[in-house]
């Protein structure tokens, strides 16, 4: 008689990757579907269960080690990668492998809020799914639970004690079983990691959630540590962009100051600020009069496709009205475009009471 992969790994105790891993190293001998799908034989598994029963015996410590080696290779996937986005499918990843699972969902914690928005979905072939699901603490006690309590806790669909809420959801979408893992740095709940298996009920093993917490625990190092980079990043990409709109906005002062008439200044100070800022369009107005510039080249790719522009207004007195300035960017205002484009317009005021 032979048997699963699945099968192997309940009877030892073992996870199936662990299974996989004694097979691929010829550790635990299996032949092979024509799908190639492992199968072993039942006498290898209940000889290999008698040895590993055996507390130090070899058998026992090479779980161990292997357990280790998975650790490690998980530590070093995870901890290599800065961009968020990889660092999600590559946790993901990890969990569906380690765990032989289907769905793995990544979420945030806003201990403000209390609220839980989940970040992204993938399938054990690391595609991504579309989920934008936000909760709060109180609609989900299991969720409230693993936040607070750090716990780690198992979901099968049949369970008759389990949250009423999360059973619905998962009958809505054919899950059989869910793991709920939270995701701690530095004491504090910072997500969850949930792991869904579509085809059975489940209870883990003692080495299936060792694993399993070991790598929520990384995910939560290592998302931690992409978030600080990306903020770095964004500050040294911020510093860039007020360097070159400095260096517009101090070159354009003689093209304000050298225009003829209201209308004149108005355009040179749309056309300056919309370079500064690499903007989509800047407007620049003074009563009845308007002028407008694009700050986008031919080609740039910047405007935004779904309505996410972000606009800045800046205004400074002029001869009893006001020169004002919209700004339309394809993204969030950085640190300081605010006080820069307050400073064209005073500029274009000036400019503007010696025409």
């Amino acid at each position: 008689m032979y048997l699963s992969v699945q099968l192997a790994a309940r009877r030892l105790g073992v996870s199936p990757h662990t299974i996989r891993r004694w097979t691929a190293s010829g550790f635990l001998p299996c032949t092979r579907t024509a799908g190639g799908h492992r199968r072993i034989k039942q006498e290898d598994i209940d000889e290999l269960a008698h040895l590993i029963g055996g507390r130090n015996h070899l058998a026992a410590r090479l779980a161990r080690e292997r357990e280790l080696e998975t650790l490690v290779a998980t530590a070093i996937a995870v901890s290599s990668q800065l961009d968020a986005t990889s660092l999600l499918r590559e946790i993901a990843r990890q969990m569906t492998t380690l765990l032989d699972a289907h769905i793995c969902v990544i979420s945030d914690y806003d201990p403000a809020t209390r609220t839980v928005s989940v970040r992204a979905e993938y399938d054990d072939r690391g595609n991504r799914r579309q989920d934008t699901m936000q909760y709060t603490l109180s609609q989900f006690p299991m969720a409230r639970r693993a936040i607070e309590d750090h716990d780690c806790i198992t979901v099968n669909v049949s369970d008759p004690h389990a949250d009423p809420a999360e059973v619905a959801i998962m009958r809505r979408d054919g899950d059989k079983c869910l793991l709920i893992l939270p995701m701690v740095h530095q004491g504090q709940s910072v997500g969850l990691i949930e792991v869904l298996d579509h085809q059975r009920e489940r209870k883990f093993s003692r080495q299936e959630m060792r694993l399993a917490k070991a790598v929520a625990a990384q995910a939560a190092v290592a998302l931690h540590n992409a978030t600080v980079f990306a903020q770095l990043k964004r500050s040294d990409q911020d510093a860039l962009t007020l360097r070159h709109a400095v260096r517009t906005i101090s070159e354009g002062y003689g093209r304000l100051h050298g225009q003829s008439s209201v209308a004149a200044v108005l355009q040179a100070a749309a056309e300056v600020s919309a370079q500064a800022f690499g903007a989509i369009s800047c407007v620049a107005s003074r009563g009845a009069e308007s002028a407008g510039a694009s700050g986008l080249l031919p080609g740039d790719h910047r405007a935004p496709q779904t309505g996410a522009a972000h606009v800045i207004v800046a205004a400074a007195p002029c001869d009893g009205d006001e020169v004002r300035l919209m700004l339309t960017l394809a993204g969030d205002a950085g640190e300081g475009e605010q006080e820069l484009l307050e400073l064209v317009a005073t500029m274009a005021a000036g400019a503007i009471a010696t025409v």
